[in-house]
C-alpha cells in the first residue's frame, strides 16, 4: 500500500443517481497530476449515503475499466457485519489492490465487538488492509490495545488511518513498513515532522494533487516543507464544506463530479 492516497468523490447525477462513468475523468485527472493511489468509497466518497448495491456497482465498474498505473483502495464499512462481508467478498475477487475497513457508524460497538467485526471481515480477504478509525463520525474509537492485538494476529493489516488522537501513537513500535495514515490534510507538516504519521489519506489532493504529493514526498525524506503555503491551500479546501468545494472544483474543470447527496447541498 502506498503512503499517499487521494480520497476521491463519488460522481452523482443531478437527481442524486450514481454516475459510475464519471469516475473515468476523475481517475485520469489524478493520474495526470502524479497521484499513484486513490481511495474510492471513503468518507469523501459519501460512502454511507450509498446502498450496498450501489457500492457493488462501483466495484464492478472498476473491474470492467481495469485502470492501469494507479493503486486502487476501496473503503468498506457498514452498520451490519453481513453487509460489510458482502463488500469484502466482492472486493476479494476485484481489481482493487487494497481495502480500507471502517468501523460501523452510529451503533458504537464495544472494543470486543469491533474486534470481532474486523476479524470476520478479514476472514474473507487476503488483500492488504488498512483500518480506519474515525470516532468523530462513527462514535467509536478503537483503543490502542485493540489495534495492537489485531496487528499481531493479522499480518495483512498493513496500515491504520487515524482521525482520533495521533499523539497516542508517538513512540509506539509498529511492524516494519506499517503505515500510519493521517486522515486528511490539517496540520500536515506537524503530523509528519513532529508527529507519528508516515502516510496521508488526502482530501485536499483533489484540488491540489501536485502540491500535496510534493509536500508528502519531502516530508517522507525528512526534508523541510514550508508550513504556510500548505496550510493556506488546505484551509481553502476545508472552508465551508470540503466535499462541496471538491465537487465544484472538478465540475469547473469540465470533469463531471456532479452534486453531493442531500443534505449536503
Amino acid at each position: 500500500m502506498k503512503r499517499l492516497n487521494v480520497a476521491i468523490p463519488t460522481p452523482f447525477y443531478s437527481d442524486e443517481g450514481l454516475d459510475v462513468e464519471g469516475f473515468e475523468a476523475i481517475v485520469a485527472y489524478q493520474k495526470q497530476n502524479g497521484i499513484e493511489s486513490l481511495l474510492i468509497s471513503g468518507s469523501t466518497g459519501e460512502q454511507h449515503s450509498m446502498s450496498i448495491a450501489e457500492r457493488l456497482e462501483i466495484i464492478e465498474y472498476f473491474n470492467q475499466q481495469r485502470f492501469e498505473g494507479i493503486e486502487l483502495v476501496f473503503g468498506a464499512s457498514a452498520i451490519r457485519t453481513r453487509d460489510a462481508v458482502t463488500l469484502i467478498q466482492a472486493l476479494e475477487t476485484s481489481v482493487m489492490d487494497a481495502i480500507m475497513i471502517g468501523f460501523p457508524p452510529y451503533i458504537r460497538p464495544t472494543q470486543q465487538q469491533a474486534i470481532a467485526y474486523v476479524e470476520e471481515l478479514l476472514s474473507h480477504t487476503a488483500k492488504p488492509v488498512a483500518l480506519y478509525n474515525n470516532p468523530g463520525r462513527t462514535g467509536f474509537d478503537l483503543a490502542p490495545e485493540s489495534l495492537n492485538l489485531l496487528i499481531r494476529r493479522y499480518p495483512n493489516i498493513v496500515g491504520y488511518k487515524e482521525t482520533g488522537d495521533l499523539q497516542r501513537h508517538v513512540g509506539v513500535e509498529y511492524p516494519e513498513e506499517f503505515i500510519l495514515f493521517a486522515a486528511g490534510d490539517m496540520k500536515l507538516v506537524e503530523n509528519f515532522a513532529s508527529g507519528p504519521c508516515n502516510g496521508l489519506s488526502s482530501v485536499a489532493g483533489n484540488i491540489y494533487p501536485r502540491e500535496i504529493k510534493v509536500a508528502v514526498e519531502r516530508l517522507l525524506r525528512q526534508e523541510q516543507v514550508e508550513v504556510g503555503p500548505i496550510e493556506e491551500r488546505v484551509s481553502r479546501v476545508f472552508s465551508g464544506h470540503a466535499l462541496i468545494n471538491i465537487k465544484q472544483h472538478y465540475n469547473s474543470l469540465g470533469i463531471h463530479a456532479g452534486i453531493c447527496r442531500a443534505p449536503l447541498i
